[in-house]
């Protein structure tokens, strides 16, 4: 319970500390003008909207242009946009979430081209590992932590006495890795809670009403409904209106967006807890970093991504806007890309 707390404490204020950048050698000046292709595994989903805000900023702070092709969750349409990046002039590449082993041909074109392919989001797998011509930015541990806080947030809010409802995602190898890695935490933290585990595909948003539904009338005491990814609550929540468990349970969920602020802020049943966020612009930044270092010849490394805990006593104080969700303004100040800048030798 005291670590819980601690967590939910430490992580609901704003960051005032960036982790510190390494410096490009010879810097990007020879980048000028090169295009980065950034195709996300679905466009139309907030979260990849704010990488792309992200990855917009930092690819123009360092002389160069973005081009975006998106996936629609759809890996016939991801590997159509990869194959295009290959013959239509790709300085590099960042396939955002979508996994090696989906698309592996269109992704070996990239190399066959010498194009730089920073696969965002996913571990190693189909037997690569990172190099300066195709690097993964494995944000398994960082979805794991962000899990836990969300955790966390609820044995806090419980008394270490929760009933909890995870609806998973299997999207990706690192989103099915966050739920299983939730369950066993929630397990090993709060002896006792309960934890029930249901998990649905983001291309099958429409049958996650009714998976919520019959999951709360089977667990009758249920109290806490945990999302993974924002962008499945609304769904969510229409399950859970629909089995009669609005003013029965509290909601928490994974990714930061605004209408999820938002519903915090208005207090409505079912009342939203908390959410966990992770910079989206702040991560788009990481992935222009990594594949201007590929670009470069080198093989990236990555730094933690900023994350932070938002609740009614935090989310009170801010900007709840389309244009401050597309900033850093919710996690802290814009410092940070002055560290990125400085490194590549434009700052």
């Amino acid at each position: 319970m005291a670590a819980a707390k601690a967590d939910v404490a430490k992580y609901s204020k704003k960051v005032t500390d960036y982790p510190a950048i390494t410096t490009v050698s010879g810097g990007v000046a020879s980048l000028k003008g090169k295009s980065i292709w950034y195709v996300p595994l679905g466009g139309s989903l907030p979260i990849f909207q704010g990488f792309g805000v992200g990855v917009k900023q930092a690819a123009e702070a360092a002389g160069m242009t973005v081009h975006v092709c998106d996936g629609q969750l759809v890996p016939t349409t991801e590997a159509s946009c990869l194959n295009q990046a290959a013959t239509q002039g790709a300085s590099a590449v960042i396939g955002g979430y979508i996994d090696y082993v989906d698309v592996p041909t269109a992704y070996d074109s990239l190399i066959t081209h010498q194009i730089p392919a920073l696969i965002a989001g996913e571990p190693p797998s189909g037997g690569k590992t990172s190099s300066a011509q195709i690097a993964f930015y494995d944000a398994t541990k960082a979805s794991t932590q962000a899990s836990e806080l969300a955790i966390n947030s609820v044995i806090a809010d419980s008394a270490g006495n929760a009933h909890i409802l995870y609806m998973g995602i299997t999207d990706t190898k690192s989103t099915a890795a966050t739920a299983n890695a939730a369950k066993s935490f929630t397990a090993k933290s709060c002896p006792g809670c309960t934890f029930d585990l249901v998990m649905y595909n983001t291309a099958n948003l429409n049958k996650v009403a009714s998976l919520a539904s019959a999951a709360l009338i089977s667990h009758p005491n249920t109290n806490y409904v945990v999302v993974e990814v924002d962008s499945g609550e609304p769904a969510v929540i229409q399950g859970i209106q629909s089995a009669g468990f609005a003013n029965k349970v509290k909601l928490t969920a994974i990714s930061g967006t605004l209408p999820t602020l938002q519903k915090i802020a208005s207090g409505q049943p079912p009342v939203q807890l908390s959410d966990v966020g992770s910079s989206p612009v702040y991560t788009g930044w990481q992935w222009v970093d990594a594949v201007i270092r590929m670009m470069k010849g080198q093989t990236p490394d990555f730094t933690p991504p900023v994350t932070r805990l938002f609740t009614k006593d935090n989310v009170a104080g801010l900007t709840l806007t389309p244009d401050a969700y597309a900033s850093n303004a919710w996690y802290g100040p814009d410092t940070f890309q002055s560290t990125f800048k400085k490194a590549w030798g434009v700052g």
